[in-house]
């Protein structure tokens, strides 16, 4: 703790001579990098260098901590960086001439908490392999594979590089989701050349590319190799597997994929030749030439018969590798309908006729006992209706022994009451009362005596007789 504020300090102020200038396109910033920044009493104690002792003054340690990790990673991020040397740190956070004393402390916090880790150690952390081919294709300079490097020495070096651990996970992420979108899913097997053209949208440079590269190798999610000179990389098929070892398989494909590609381009060359071969022939025969035309046709004969041949040789690549991506997506159906046959295997593992058929009987049979259950309640509702008849006898016991009250209302009146003016009888007089009820009794009289004389005479024959 003792050395942290005089390291900071050498590590803040370069050697006579040197000045902390930031990278091309990394000027001072156009904000301040946090609101506190214009506070220069807050600023003097956040630049200023730890205490000698964390136990004798924790607040100034902790107050200082809990300011500078947060902030470093968020211009880091502004930056677009995944990787920083210390002195960089400098540059980036220098106010009014000053720059931060404490940073070699507060670098090792982070280190120490894995939110940063050296470019070296992140490199030698995935295996041997890697690392002999991560030393030749880094352009890190200087990249120094010591052996402080791998017995774990925290010690901060003012020029070696440190990697973001977190944002290095995010970058990698995206490089991923991009492989598996543009290249080939059938057979995920890319040169390392064409792989860093399709990710230039996402890596700035071969460095930031190559770091992305050892995370993903280092979840395994890709494999590195190197076969006939070339690096080639596989890559998995989904985010949720991991990738197998490069195979034989793998490198026979990737051969005929080159192979196809350097027919492709001579296809292409020789079809342009045969062009420029008519093109002579014509201009020949403009000028009177016919000896050069004749001599450009023959050339333009041979050109296409070279042609031809490796159009055959092409098609011929080409219809195996379709038959070898036709083979991997047959591969993934059987493999789909084996996993299909175990889970439904699994799933009727103590499922059987016999057992369904006594699960069937047993149904039918409490299915007739609840039927009986509901019949015999219901001829227990109706023998409880036979009560009705003592029930009616009492009543009755009960109305004769009640005196019997007879209500008398009076008759309807038929005349006009007193005081009624809304309700007026038609006048009649009585004396034309009197005569139609006459002439009805006329009537009535004189059919009585014709239906007497009709019944006589029908019955006269059988009294003569």
């Amino acid at each position: 703790a003792g050395r942290a504020g005089g390291g900071a300090a050498a590590m803040a102020e370069p050697g006579t001579g040197e000045r902390e200038q930031a990278q091309p396109g990394e000027q001072a910033q156009a904000q301040p990098p946090c609101p506190d920044w214009a506070d220069d009493q807050r600023m003097a104690f956040l630049f200023s260098a730890f205490k000698r002792s964390r136990e004798v003054n924790s607040s100034d340690w902790d107050a200082k901590l809990a300011f500078w990790p947060p902030l470093v990673l968020r211009e880091a991020a502004r930056r677009g960086r995944l990787a920083f040397q210390p002195r960089e740190l400098s540059a980036w956070f220098r106010r009014k001439g000053a720059a931060p004393l404490g940073l070699g402390t507060v670098l090792q916090d982070m280190a120490s908490r894995g939110l940063i880790q050296k470019e070296s150690s992140f490199a030698a952390s995935v295996d041997a392999g890697w690392l002999a081919w991560g030393v030749g294709l880094f352009l890190i300079k200087p990249l120094k594979w010591t052996l402080g490097s791998f017995l774990g020495n925290n010690a901060i070096s003012p020029d070696e590089a440190y990697v973001i651990v977190e944002r290095i996970k995010e970058k990698a992420a995206e490089v991923l989701q991009l492989c598996q979108n543009s290249l080939e899913p059938s057979h995920p097997v890319v040169a390392f050349g064409k792989l860093q053209d399709v990710c230039q949208s996402v890596c700035a440079d071969e460095k930031t590319f190559c770091l992305c590269l050892l995370q993903l190798q280092k979840e395994k999610r890709v494999m590195v190799t190197e076969v006939d000179g070339d690096k080639i990389v596989k890559f998995s098929h989904s985010p949720a597997n991991k990738v197998s070892a490069v195979t034989e398989i793998d490198v026979g494909v990737y051969q005929l994929v080159k192979c196809e590609m350097t027919l492709t381009e001579k296809v292409e060359a020789l079809a342009q030749e045969g062009e420029r071969c008519m093109e002579d022939v014509r201009s020949h025969l403009r000028a009177g030439k016919k000896h050069q035309a004749l001599k450009s046709l023959r050339v333009k004969k041979r050109t296409g018969k070279r042609l031809e041949s490796i159009e055959a040789k092409l098609h011929t690549i080409q219809a195996i590798l379709d038959r070898i991506y036709s083979s991997q997506t047959d591969k993934t159906v059987v493999e789909a309908y084996q996993a299909g046959l175990g889970a439904l295997r699994k799933s009727m593992k103590d499922v059987t006729v016999e057992k369904v058929d006594r699960l069937m009987d047993q149904i039918e049979q409490f299915c007739e006992t609840q039927d009986d259950i509901s019949q015999t309640l219901a001829g227990e509702n109706l023998n409880t209706m036979g009560d009705a008849d003592e029930l009616e006898a009492e009543l009755n016991a009960l109305l004769e022994d009640a005196p019997e009250k007879i209500l008398v209302l009076p008759d309807a009146p038929t005349r006009l009451l007193p005081g009624s003016p809304g309700l007026k009888l038609p006048e009649v007089i009585d004396d034309e009362l009197e005569a139609r009820l006459g002439k009805l009794m006329l009537s009535d009289t004189g059919a009585e005596a014709s239906t007497d004389t009709t019944v006589k005479s029908s019955t006269s024959p059988e009294l003569a007789q």
